[in-house]
């Protein structure tokens, strides 16, 4: 499953222990730490996992999270814009409290988790806020680093840039609040108590707010290409085309989607030319999928060449209730065959 590996609370939870009067300071407000576009441009990928027990709940009760994630996953659209640079910026006003530059951005695949996990949060920034408040800004992309320890931030102030570095598999920053040793999710607040169904006394900014719309499903990526992909390859855009040769070898059509739940179907079509079907296939989801990968298409076998004109893929995820079938998301995409 892709996900961005739980990012390493290792120094949040390195605290000095606090009075009284300062345990039960009024909590800071957090803006947003990344400044990008929501959601053309990024997105969040993962929520903190409010559920203690093996199994994972959001802060809605869904499945935009994973088993033991602390914190808040901001995730870029494609390699283009973390190439391009997107800020890391303070959420509050505090002090820079120790950072980490030079890990490589590369996808934890190349090495293995073994060795990430030494330098799990890649290149990151600790900030404190007093109060028993700390803030971790993790995977940022290696030499973008702006601060160092001891400097006093101000929020918005840029840390960095957005990267690929650490425990990870995607472009994204791991934002992660922290109160005297305690993982705090952002939407709920301080009190919540770790359930999803609990008081939501949320620490983010109004403005960050309404930019932050929890989405319960929505594509990841999707992409054509003249042979069968992995997701590694669709996330880097490696043959994606949006055009290929009559002569091509295949002709595939990828996606990769999130918040599927058990007992959804979808559905994956490529129509030719003529608007005929050219593949098919149709799955039910066996449980829950926080993340899934999938294909169709078809191998040229002995044809001579495919037939020219414009392909369309289509994906499109369903759910059943009470006899009636919705459809949660849709997706088309064409593809120009020469």
């Amino acid at each position: 499953m892709l996900r961005a590996i739980a990012t390493l609370s290792l120094f949040l939870g390195i605290l000095l222990p606090l009075d009284d009067a300062a345990a039960e300071a009024k909590p800071p407000t957090f803006s947003l730490p990344v400044q990008c576009s929501f959601p053309d441009e990024c997105y969040i990928q993962a929520h903190v996992d409010l559920e203690p027990g093996p199994n994972s709940a959001d802060h809605a009760c869904g499945i935009i999270t994973y088993n033991s994630h602390k914190g808040t996953d901001f995730r870029l659209r494609d390699l283009d814009l973390m190439d391009r640079g997107v800020p890391v910026v303070a959420a509050a006003a505090g002090t820079v409290i120790r950072t980490r530059d030079g890990v490589r951005d590369v996808h934890m695949k190349l090495f293995g988790k073994k060795l990430a996990f030494r330098r799990g949060a890649g290149n990151f920034v600790l900030i404190d806020h007093g109060g028993g408040w700390r803030t971790q800004y993790a995977h940022m992309r290696k030499g973008s680093v702006a601060v160092k320890s001891g400097m006093r931030i101000k929020s918005g102030q840029q840390l960095g840039l957005v990267g690929l570095s650490g425990l990870t598999e995607f472009p994204h920053m791991h934002f992660e609040i922290n109160h005297s040793g305690q993982t705090i999710d952002p939407f709920v607040g301080k009190d919540n108590g770790n359930d999803c169904k609990g008081p939501k006394n949320t620490l983010w900014t109004g403005a960050a707010l309404s930019v932050l719309k929890y989405r319960k499903y929505f594509l990841v990526a999707a992409g054509f290409a003249d042979a069968p992909l992995s997701r590694e390859a669709l996330l880097y855009g490696l043959h994606v085309r949006d055009r290929l040769s009559r002569k091509a070898p295949a002709i595939a059509f990828h996606v990769d989607f999130s918040g599927g739940r058990m007992g959804d179907t979808y559905l994956l079509r490529i129509f030719g030319p003529g608007g005929k079907i050219f593949a098919e296939n149709r799955k039910r989801l066996k449980k829950d999928a926080q993340i899934r990968f999938d294909l169709i298409g078809r191998k040229i076998a002995k044809r001579p060449a495919w037939p020219t004109g414009t392909y369309r893929g289509e994906f499109v995820l369903y759910r059943e209730n009470a006899g009636k079938q919705s459809i949660l998301l849709r997706h088309e995409q064409n593809l120009d065959v020469e």
